[in-house]
């Protein structure tokens, strides 16, 4: 068993060791802490998990640590085991606890950096929000306006600040996810400050976004008034300016004839017309102004617009006035005879203009032509009718219109829990105010109207106009009033909601704070008084919350009543059931609170438990309180001896009280089984604090016995030591006090030394005896009383002062009796010393002879000397000394000691003196011998010196460099130098002789004189001779300089002239017997100079001369050099850069071959070309090689300045001819081959181009016929015909795409030339296969259309048969019988119209249901829940009437289940509309942000497109970059529209977002095409055009779109294509060639597919990975195309992967047996060389074929013929080899 439990300990030990070292490294691996907020977040997350696991496994760490503890307290185990146990649970608890404390504070780091980020976000929030408050004010400070541009410069200002909005959307969307840590310290109020702090700012959000989408909408829609204003003021005031220029230019005097006054009559009219005609453009004006006006509310604007208005009104007034003035000035200035002709004449004329002027008006307003009025008067009756008719029309439009602005405001789509609509109510109650007279006005506007149609009916007028004028204005005055009512019960229901939710938060409140006073409410408490306390307080919380509950209830029916509204809010269950919740949970936990409080209550101790606790505690008290006086202290022996005894009576009484402390134990534990478990556990712990403190005061009674008696045993101990050491010193102090003995008695001194000595041993001794007694007296003095303390104080320092004083006294006399011994001793010594020191300097340097041999003996006596003259001197200092300290000892010395030393001091003094006499006088003497000795060697040196510089001046001469004048200068030197005086040489015999008779140095001096001698001689004979040897020299130079100069002249003159036959272009053979003297002169002057170079060879002087030598055969090598380009061709020059140019021009012809177009003409001018060249090259070879062959030469004999270069241009000029000759053959093949393939391509796609064309003409001759072909099957039979006819093309076209494949191959880079070709025939032919398979699709469908109608025709027939043969008897019969027959045929027409109608319904409620909850753009605009509801309830009421009708049981059945069929479909789509509003209102803003940012760039789009097609033809290459860099700059835009859209896809909105995506992709695609067009200008632009266009549309857009089944569907259409080319490129004829042919170009086109296969095989995985998302959001018709499709593009890539793996293996065999093929070619090719090599050493005879040897020859080994066989078998493996041309 104990085996057992300790083996499951060991392993739970591991368990949690292990778990723990994981811990561990998961708490390091979580590592720093980040400072991005949303990292800290996710690291605070993850550490929270990481706290909860540590929570979940501490009862694990727990288990172990008391098996453990069980372990070692059972105590079965062995001593070692229970340490290592004790150990491992130390190191575990140790380790648990390490953990749990870094946990923690990684917790607290990570909260506190988390609240400083937040709160640093939401200080930038609020600094952000108080700027853009700011901003807003003062946008609303400033004034819309005044002009246009100031306006449309606000409206950018205002885009910048939704840009920053949504910018700040960021950091908002962050802090709504907020992370709060609530901990002890903080509390509550914290939490509510930080939650009030949030929704304070997202209040002040809320109302930013509301206070732009406002003026967003306020700005667009002045901005629309303004530019319609100006629109029509600009109109207006030209054609105003056209007609004064009119009217001014009508002559009103001074007409020649009738007919020019009629002109101008005619003319007045026709502008009176035209004024009546624009008096409606006026009035527009006004009502335009008036509507901005209210709009702009800017005074400087009204201002403005009046001062336009008024200038209008003035000018048109002036010129009505003008023209009744030129009227009237017309009709006066007409004579009185000819009065009533003209009168008659301007009556018709003006009847004429008008009644044109009418028909202008009728042809402008398309009206009935209005015939001319017969009164002028009637005529202005009317325009007033109509003006104010039109006043009125206008001004009640435009109120309405600026009233449902405001009604169909945003506000309203939402209902709201809280919030302040006093501002939206005062608009709507205003406008409800304005109704009435509003009213009245449309009543007035009314009757002008009946008025105005009356009269136009009245005169023939066509009044239709005004009658659907008054009518649109009735009904929308109508629905008006309908929205209006709506919005005031909107605004009343609204009003509901927040006093519901007034009332709500109020109770809520009320149950939040009782919820924090129960919260707050402490433990109950053990007192009784303060347990009734709390129970009255907890009563009194019930009866409150119970007074609430009718208003509860009051709540509920309140709710009920709100949610009566059909499209009343949804949260209003939600939060009344939160609530109700809350309010019940809160209400249950007080009552229990009561039931709690009531229990303890009822369980509190009897009375005697109260009575003996008090008892017990008042004696523990007093008992603490007697032994918190300090007794335990050092006093008096006697007071110890009584504080003793009261201690003992203390723990007397301590026994006695035991009994009642017992009693209490007993009635705890009695209480514990009743009372609850917290009252048990407070009572356990007051019993166990009592316990404790009876343990504690008994546990304090023994110790303070026993330190008591300790003390009184070291208080007796310190008075007996102390009084020990007293006596002791008393004694010591008298010996002190002895009489000291005299310095002179030395006997004395030693013996009063000994005694000192001892008595200091003995103090060492007893000091450790003393400092005992003081470290126990100042024990006793911490522990004594303040006044035995200061007692002890005393004694102890009197005590140590006299010891201090003893031994201060004893150390004095001992050092005091040393000193004056040893000073006696020392002062003997130093005498003494002095003595020895004197005699021995006068033995060594006075008393011995020395003899001086070498300078360096006697430097060194004289220094001797010096040193002990220094010596002497520096004894006189100590002989100062030691007299000094003799006559102070005699001074103190007794008497008899006084002679003895006086003598001695004498004696010491004389010698020393003698001493430094004679060491002077010796040392002076030394010195001046040394002085002698310096001088002679000075003047040696001086002599030594010039003897130096004559021998290196002997030397230098010896082989003298130059000419004949440098000889000269060096003998001039040397003779100057031989002049020299004999004075210092004299001077050196004296001072040698003077030192020789003094015996010192005398052999150094004499050996010194004769070398120096004997060197003189010597240097004087050498200079004679070398002066006469310069002299020689000097003639022998002039000799050799003479003949170097005539060679020099010669070299220079045949230099010049070969430098003018080389500048005459004249070469040796047109000169030879010149030519044959030059070279003869040339090698006479070499073998002059190499003579003369052998001659002085060797020799020392010679150098400058060899130098000589070494010019002139320099200058000798020149001319050669020369000469030999004198014998160089003077033409090939010329005929090499002839070869060049030639081969240049060819060179710059070759780029032209590059083939630049598949037209056969453009092909064949460009291989005649290519022949030309290749004539070229073919007529210049001759001559390349000729020059190349001559040049060669030449480098050869050197006969050119530099032949290297000439060697390299020559070998460039044949790489150049090689390389031109392989390019123009190369081409020369390229061209003919495609020139080839393309009349091929050309032949194959004008066939089928034609047949593409024929069959397109037949298709739009049988397609322009309307309706359904006369002769259907006929065109079924041409139409199938047709498809076959397909089939059988496609393979054509399949051989052309194959011809184009080749010819691409061949272009190299080029391939777009044959891409543009096929791009377009594929467009004509999917064109016409597309438009021939829609047209045959469209007659199946109308076949299939006419076999239903045969088939209805075909069971209409027989009823009818019945109907006529029922009709024909009900002829027959009475009324009522044929009434009876008449209504068995109605009901069932309507049956079938019934079935009809219901079908027709079902069909889009089922199409409907099948989108399911995918939204769709309606659904963001309206509420559809409603539709279809009239429809629907219409035919159920007609269901119903039809089985009322109805007899046939079986009819009125299968009515009723389509009733019913029809009412599920209905409810379904009810609940999935009321789904998909609810989804939409959710996604609502991000969808009105996808569609504003959509609509913004379509509106960019639109813009670059117009700027890029008002570019003028050539398009500006630099307007176009700035355009392509515009365009550039909205890629981004469009990426964020992709990634809204993909975001709205994945809420469900595909649908939505697809029609709106796929119009912007569209337009962005053609853009960008067009932008391709332009970009082909070089081939840069193409490839950046590709890149861009290719990268950007199909990675950026496609796959950013992926989540929309369309989008999804066109990927996998657009993967198919790619995987059919490149099934293409593996059928293609570079792969089906025989097995060994082109292995290259196999390996690249190989290469190519496996490169495309791994590029797809990524795309194919992210569509498989996208296959669920695309399906989820797809109707059941796209899911099934995409399963087929899917199916295919698996199919599809599959068989490529197959076909590519066969390939692939082909290839790979191919190779290896290519490469063995040429392992056993170079075998053989050795085998073959072998045996030529043989046969030509045998050399084979006739008559020799039988040897033996010439067998062995010819024998073929096997494997020769075995590789011949091969050869025979693998013919096609021989390569083609082309030869060079050169």
């Amino acid at each position: 068993m104990e085996e057992v439990d300790l083996d499951s300990y060991q392993t739970a030990l591991e368990e949690v060791l292990t778990w723990l070292l994981s811990a561990e490294d998961s708490l390091q691996a979580q590592g720093d802490i980040s400072n991005d907020v949303e990292e800290v977040k996710e690291q605070f997350h993850t550490h929270e998990g990481f706290m909860m696991e540590l929570t979940a496994h501490q009862g694990r760490v727990g288990n172990v640590l008391q098996v453990g503890g069980q372990l070692i307290t059972a105590g079965k185990l062995s001593e070692d085991e229970e340490n290592e146990i004790q150990e491992q649970m130390n190191l575990l608890n140790s380790r648990w606890e390490n953990l749990r404390v870094a946990s923690m504070e990684k917790q607290s780091n990570l909260h506190k950096i988390l609240m400083d980020l937040q709160n640093q976000q939401l200080t930038q929030l609020t600094e952000w929000l108080a700027k853009t408050e700011e901003r807003t004010k003062k946008v609303e400070s400033e004034p819309l306006g005044p002009d246009l541009e100031d306006l449309k410069r606000q409206i950018e200002e205002h885009k910048a600040l939704q840009e920053d909005l949504e910018q700040e959307q960021v950091k908002v969307n962050c802090l709504t996810h907020m992370v709060v840590v609530v901990d002890e310290s903080s509390g509550d109020k914290a939490t509510a400050a930080l939650e009030e702090q949030l929704q304070h700012l997202g209040d002040r959000w809320a109302a930013i976004c509301r206070w732009t989408e406002d003026r967003w909408v306020l700005l667009q829609d002045i901005l629309r008034k303004w530019q319609l204003f100006a629109e029509e003021q600009c109109l207006f005031d030209a054609w105003l300016t056209e007609k004064e220029d009119a009217v001014n230019s009508v002559h009103t005097t001074g007409f020649k004839d009738q007919n020019e006054m009629l002109t101008n009559l005619r003319t007045l009219a026709i502008l009176k017309g035209d004024l009546e005609m624009k008096r409606q453009t006026l009035n527009k004006l006004n009502s335009l102004s008036q509507e901005l006006l209210a709009a702009i509310k800017n005074k400087t604007v009204a201002q403005k617009l009046e001062g336009w208005l008024e200038n209008f009104a003035q000018r048109w007034d002036n010129l009505v006035q003008k023209m009744e003035s030129s009227s009237k000035q017309i009709s006066q200035a007409v004579t009185t005879t000819q009065t009533s002709l003209t009168q008659t004449t301007v009556m018709e004329t003006v009847t004429m203009v008008t009644t044109r002027e009418q028909i202008l008006v009728k042809h402008a307003k398309e009206e009935l032509p209005p015939p001319p009025p017969h009164k002028k008067r009637q005529l202005v009756v009317d325009s007033e009718s109509r003006k104010r008719f039109d006043a009125d029309t206008t001004e009640l439009h435009s109120w309405m219109t600026r009233s449902e602005v405001v009604l169909q405001s945003p506000e309203f789509a939402i209902y709201r829990k809280e919030g302040n609509l006093s501002e939206l109510q005062e608009k709507v109650n205003a406008i409800d105010r304005e109704k009435p007279e509003k009213y009245r006005k449309l009543q007035d506007a009314s009757r002008s109207a009946e008025a105005l149609v009356e009269q136009m009916v009245n005169e023939g007028l066509n009044a239709d106009n005004i009658k659907q004028a008054s009518e649109q204005l009735k009904s929308r005055w109508m629905e008006f009033c309908q929205l209006l009512s709506e919005r005031l019960a909107w605004l009343e229901y609204q009003n509901n909601i927040i006093a519901f939710y007034s009332k709500l938060q109020q109770l809520e409140q009320t149950a939040i704070t009782a919820e924090n006073w129960l919260k707050a409410q402490p433990t109950p408490a053990a007192d009784p008084a303060t347990v009734k306390t709390q129970l009255e307080k907890c009563k009194d919380q019930v009866i409150h919350l119970s007074i609430l509950q009718p208003q509860i209830d009051q709540l509920k029916v309140q709710s009920k009543a709100l949610k009566e509204k059909e499209q009343g809010p949804m949260f209003l269950d939600a939060d009344l059931v939160a609530f109700t919740n809350h309010f019940q949970q809160v209400f249950t936990d007080i009552k229990a609170r009561e039931k709690q409080l009531q229990t303890v209550f009822d369980s509190m101790p009897p009375a005697q438990y109260k009575e003996t606790l008090s008892t017990i505690l008042l004696w523990i008290q007093q008992s603490e309180a007697k032994l918190s006086i300090p007794q335990v202290t050092v006093t008096e022996y006697e007071i110890m001896e009584q504080r003793l005894r009261e201690l003992k009576a203390l723990q007397s009484s301590l026994q006695e009280q035991q009994k009642g402390l017992n009693y209490l134990s007993t009635t705890v534990e009695e209480m514990s089984k009743k009372a609850p478990a917290e009252v048990s556990q407070k009572y356990r712990s007051e019993i166990e604090g009592i316990l404790g403190r009876w343990k504690k005061l008994s546990a304090q009674l023994v110790e303070n016995c026993q330190k008591l008696e300790e003390m009184m045993t070291k208080l007796q101990q310190f008075q007996n030591d102390t009084k020990t050491l007293k006596k002791w010193m008393a004694e010591v102090d008298v010996f002190l006090k002895e009489e000291w003995p005299a310095l002179g008695d030395s006997e004395a001194l030693e013996k009063q030394l000994e005694q000192c000595t001892a008595l200091v041993n003995d103090i060492q001794t007893i000091q450790p005896s003393l400092n005992g007694v003081n470290e126990v007296g100042k024990k006793m003095r911490n522990e004594a009383e303040p006044e035995f303390a200061s007692r002890i104080q005393t004694e102890l320092k009197e005590l140590n002062a006299q010891w201090e004083h003893i031994c201060q006294q004893a150390f004095a006399k001992k050092a005091a009796l040393k000193g004056g011994l040893d000073k006696t001793v020392s002062l003997r010594k130093d005498l003494s010393e002095m003595h020895e020191w004197i005699t021995q300097a006068e033995e060594e340097y006075l008393e011995r002879d020395f003899e001086y041999k070498t300078p360096d003996e006697l430097q060194k006596a004289v220094e001797e000397l010096k040193r002990a003259k220094e010596e002497a001197a520096q004894k006189e200092v100590k002989v100062k000394l030691l007299t000094d300290s003799v006559n102070n000892f005699i001074a103190r010395a007794p008497p008899a000691a006084h002679e003895a030393l006086k003598k001695e001091l004498d004696v010491l003094i004389t010698n020393y003196q003698r001493l430094c006499s004679r060491l002077n006088g010796k040392c002076k003497t030394l010195e001046e011998v040394w002085a002698c000795w310096q001088e002679l060697l000075s003047y040696l040196d001086a002599e030594n010196k010039w003897l130096n510089q004559m021998e290196s001046k002997l030397r230098a001469t010896e082989n003298v460099q130059g000419g004949a004048e440098e000889i000269s200068e060096a003998l001039d030197s040397l003779e100057n130098l031989m002049q020299h005086p004999e004075d210092n040489r004299n001077q050196i015999r004296e001072l040698a002789q003077t030192l020789t008779d003094g015996g010192v140095l005398d052999e150094l001096i004499n050996e010194k004189l004769e070398k120096f001698n004997t060197r003189w001689e010597e240097l004087q004979q050498e200079a004679v001779r070398r002066q006469k040897a310069l002299e020689q020299s000097i003639q022998s130079a002039q000799e050799i300089d003479k003949t170097l100069r005539l060679i020099q002249e010669s070299l220079s003159f045949v230099d010049r002239q070969l430098t003018a036959y080389i500048a005459d272009r004249v070469d040796a053979a047109q000169v030879p017997q010149e030519a044959q003297k030059i070279q003869s002169d040339l090698a006479s002057h070499e073998m002059s100079l190499e003579e003369m170079k052998k001659r002085n060879r060797g020799k020392d002087a010679a150098k400058r001369v060899l130098s000589q030598i070494d010019v002139a055969q320099k200058k000798l090598q020149d001319v050669s050099v020369k000469f030999r380009l004198f014998q160089k061709p003077a033409n090939f020059e010329q005929r090499l850069q002839e070869c060049k140019r030639i081969l240049d021009e060819v060179k710059l012809q070759v780029p032209k071959l590059e083939m630049r177009s598949v037209e056969q003409e453009v092909v064949q001018s460009q291989l005649d070309h290519c022949m030309k060249l290749y004539k070229s090259l073919s007529e210049v070879k001759s001559e390349v090689e000729t020059v190349i062959k001559t040049g060669r030469q030449i480098v050869q004999k050197q006969q050119t300045e530099n032949p290297k270069e000439l060697d390299e241009r020559l070998t460039a000029l044949k790489l150049q001819y090689n390389e031109l000759g392989a390019r123009v053959t190369e081409k020369k093949q390229e061209l003919e081959k495609c020139l080839k393939l393309s009349r091929k391509l050309r032949k194959e796609m004008n066939a089928l181009t034609e047949w593409l064309a024929v069959t397109d003409a037949e298709l739009t001759k049988r397609s322009s016929v309307e309706g359904m072909p006369s002769d259907l099957d006929a065109e079924v039979a041409w139409g199938k015909a047709t498809q076959k006819e397909i089939e059988k093309r496609q393979l054509h076209l399949k051989s052309i795409t194959d011809l184009g494949e080749g010819l691409r191959t061949v272009l190299k880079g080029k391939e777009s030339l044959v891409d543009d070709k096929l791009s377009l025939l594929n467009s004509n032919w999917i064109a016409v296969t597309s438009r021939a398979e829609e047209w045959f699709n469209l007659l199946l469908e109308y076949q299939k259309h006419m076999e239903t109608f045969d088939q209805n025709v075909a069971n209409i027939t027989p009823w009818m048969y019945r109907a006529e043969i029922l009709l024909d008897e009900s002829e027959k019969q009475k009324p009522q019988q044929k009434e009876e027959v008449l209504k068995v045929f109605i009901p069932l027409k309507e049956l079938e119209q019934f079935n009809f109608d219901i079908q027709k319904l079902l069909e889009p409620l089922e199409a409907e249901i099948q989108q399911g909850v995918n939204l769709k753009e309606e659904d963001f605009h309206k509420d559809m829940t409603e539709d279809n509801e009239t429809t629907v309830k219409e035919l159920l009421e007609r269901g119903d009437t039809l089985q009322q009708r109805i007899t046939d049981e079986r009819k009125r059945e299968e009515i009723k289940i389509k009733q019913q069929l029809l009412q599920t479909k209905h409810n379904a789509l009810k609940d999935l509309r009321s789904q998909r509003r609810k989804k939409a209102l959710e996604i609502s803003p991000h969808w009105y942000q996808y569609k504003r940012q959509a609509d913004d760039l379509m509106k960019c789009l639109d813009d670059i497109e117009k700027k890029l097609a008002s570019l003028p033809e050539p398009k500006d290459e630099q307007k176009l970059k700035e355009i392509d860099g515009e365009l550039e700059k909205k890629k981004e835009e469009l990426n964020a529209v992709h990634r809204q859209a993909e975001r709205l896809s994945k809420d469900g909105a595909a649908k939505a977002v697809e029609p709106t995506l796929i119009q912007l992709s569209k337009r962005w695609r053609d853009i960008e095409s067009k932008f391709a067009q332009f970009r082909r200008l070089n081939y840069a632009q193409i490839q950046t055009v590709y890149e861009e266009t290719t990268v950007v549309m199909t990675e950026g857009m496609t796959m950013e779109t992926t989540y929309m089944p369309s989008a999804y569907l066109a990927e996998i259409l657009r993967l198919l294509k790619a995987l059919s080319e490149v099934e293409d490129h593996l059928n293609s004829p570079a792969l089906q060639v025989k097995n060994y042919e082109d292995l290259y170009k196999q390996e690249e086109c190989l290469k190519n597919v496996k490169d495309s296969l791994g590029r797809f095989s990524g795309q194919i995985e992210v569509i498989r990975s996208k296959k669920t998302s695309a399906l989820q959001s797809a109707t059941p018709g796209e899911a099934g195309k995409i399963q087929e499709k899917l199916s295919q593009l698996n199919f599809q890539w599959e068989k490529v992967n197959k076909m590519y793996r066969d390939r692939q293996a082909r290839f790979d065999r191919s190779v290896e047996k290519w490469r063995l093929f040429h392992h056993d070619m170079k075998s053989f090719s050795q085998w073959l060389t072998e045996t030529e090599q043989n046969l030509a050493r045998t050399q084979i005879h006739p008559g020799d074929l039988a040897s033996a040897e010439t067998k062995q020859y010819l024998k073929v080994p096997d494997s020769e013929k075995n590789w011949g066989m091969k050869a025979e078998q693998e013919d096609n493996f021989l390569p083609v080899v082309q030869l060079s041309v050169i």
